[in-house]
């Protein structure tokens, strides 16, 4: 009985204390693993806007039309943003927006709109530290405290899209951490978890992992607790939540025991060698196993146990949680390359954006050389005046209508359209000459023509119409696409200068 009393406490409760302290530390690490993930992804999209040609001309000659292209309120929709702010080399904001995106109204937030010397110094990036990165863009992200406010942020260092010359100042993309990001968050670890802003002093143990004691990192209530670190300024994240239901009986002194004791004073060699063959090996196994999950990261490991006991129900839910946690990281894959496409993807019209244009000119220009390739700029007439007279939501469904018509009359296996921006789109034609683009362009035209989109504000028909500027060249690998597309550009403004509603070809073809 003593021998079976020594064995219950001090061999299979402590390795049974052991194992689910393993699969607690797991889900502390998935938490914070998805405090990283989330600013990661608010990281990728930030650079993505910060280190782009677009941007860094804005900061030089504050064209407005930039912004009107790229940062109405539904570009902070899609994203999930409260605030955007482009700030110059010596820490001044050129230009910010701040909204409340419970009813999407401007607000106001002082510590980026008039940055604090806290912001310039930690989060804004200098060009020390640009230059410490060998001239290569920097990007600052994480959580921290203004204002009394938990707030995620990403900030990087404006560079050309080749980050060819050097920064001229910083973007910031933010967003407040409210029960939306807490969704968010437990979306992704599958944990009901709480959390809270923690300042430095306050009576707390903030060094991680010192929860752990001799029954694993459950307090007497079944709470785990544990912090994460603001990226800049003192304190941190608190989360807790509660445990699983422990998985065995704590108490061993009960029948089952009293009853193997007995039977241990009869038998104690048959006993012994039971007890190392269902218990003490299996467990040893079960220790090797979790410790080749956490040192080789290897999510396939599983427990083949038919046992129907305390440990085979506890190798059950091992396996549960290995099955959830390879889950979780397909999810997050497959949520990354959603990003990406939500990223070059107009948010009203659901055709590519300008960021998209960009990207596909430019792999054309690096992997098509001697192309022949027809530009088509096209711009909806008076939509202005249409938007002052039927208002902006029948002028969104109308630029939808001009969106799909325009597709649905173009190659889509060959030729590419996107919104440029407003009420402008534009269209690549690939193995296509002047005359032919000309065909195209007219065709485009009385499809407009054709949806019979009523204007009664129009000075040159009844309805919706288009005027298109065509460029017709052939790629030449010494000069960037830009050049072409100013060409069209001028032939759409030829178009519009000559009563619109019409196509127009400025010069000709570039052979």
């Amino acid at each position: 009985m003593v021998i079976e009393s020594l064995n219950q406490a001090y061999i299979k409760l402590p390795q049974l204390y052991l194992v689910e302290a393993s699969s607690d530390h797991k889900d502390i690490v998935r938490i914070k693993n998805s405090f990283k993930s989330i600013i990661k992804e608010l990281s990728i999209i930030n650079y993505d806007n910060a280190v782009w040609d677009d941007t860094y001309q804005y900061v030089i000659n504050r064209n407005p039309r930039y912004i009107e292209s790229n940062f109405v309120v539904d570009a902070f929709s899609s994203i999930n943003l409260n605030g955007i702010h482009i700030y110059n080399s010596q820490g001044e904001q050129l230009w910010g927006k701040t909204w409340d995106k419970y009813n999407w109204s401007a607000m106001k937030f002082l510590p980026f709109e008039q940055p604090s010397l806290f912001v310039k110094k930690n989060i804004l990036v200098t060009n020390k530290q640009v230059t410490d990165n060998d001239g290569k863009p920097v990007t600052h992200a994480g959580f921290t405290l203004l204002n009394d406010k938990l707030v995620m942020y990403a900030a990087t260092s404006i560079f050309h899209a080749n980050l060819k010359g050097k920064s001229n100042g910083t973007m910031v993309f933010w967003r407040f951490v409210d029960n939306g990001v807490l969704a968010d968050l437990q979306k992704r670890t599958g944990i009901d978890f709480t959390i809270s802003p923690v300042k430095t002093g306050s009576a707390v143990n903030v060094v991680g992992n010192k929860a752990l004691n001799v029954e694993g990192y459950r307090n007497a209530k079944g709470i785990i607790t544990d912090y994460f670190p603001y990226q800049v300024g003192d304190g941190f994240i608190k989360f807790s939540y509660q445990a699983p239901t422990r998985q065995f009986d704590e108490h061993w002194f009960n029948h089952a025991a009293m009853i193997t004791m007995l039977l241990f004073t009869v038998t104690l060699l048959i006993v012994s060698l039971l007890i190392h063959y269902f218990i003490i090996k299996p467990i040893v196994k079960a220790e090797h196993l979790v410790n080749l999950v956490i040192k080789n990261n290897d999510l396939s490991v599983r427990f083949n146990s038919e046992r129907k006991d305390e440990l085979g129900q506890l190798f059950y839910l091992i396996n549960r949680l290995l099955d959830d946690v390879s889950s979780k990281e397909q999810e997050l894959k497959s949520h990354n390359i959603h990003l990406q496409e939500i990223s070059r993807t107009d948010g009203l019209t659901n055709i590519a954006n300008r960021r998209a244009f960009d990207v596909y000119m430019k792999s054309l220009f690096e992997n098509h050389a001697n192309l022949q390739v027809s530009l088509l700029v096209c711009d909806v007439d008076y939509f202005k005046k249409f938007n002052d007279f039927y208002g902006h939501s029948l002028g969104d469904k109308a630029l939808k209508l001009i969106a799909e018509a325009l597709q649905k009359n173009i190659h889509q296996s060959t030729d590419f359209v996107a919104r440029y921006g407003g009420e402008e789109f534009v269209v690549v034609l690939k193995n296509t000459n002047k005359e032919q683009a000309l065909s195209v362009a007219n065709n485009l035209l009385q499809s407009i023509f054709d949806l019979k989109i009523s204007h009664k504000k129009s000075n040159v028909a009844e309805f919706v119409t288009l005027s298109i500027g065509v460029h017709s060249f052939v790629i030449s690998p010494s000069q960037i696409y830009d050049y072409y597309f100013n060409k069209a550009d001028e032939a759409l403004y030829q178009a519009k200068n000559s009563g619109r509603n019409k196509a127009c070809y400025l010069g000709s073809v570039d052979l």
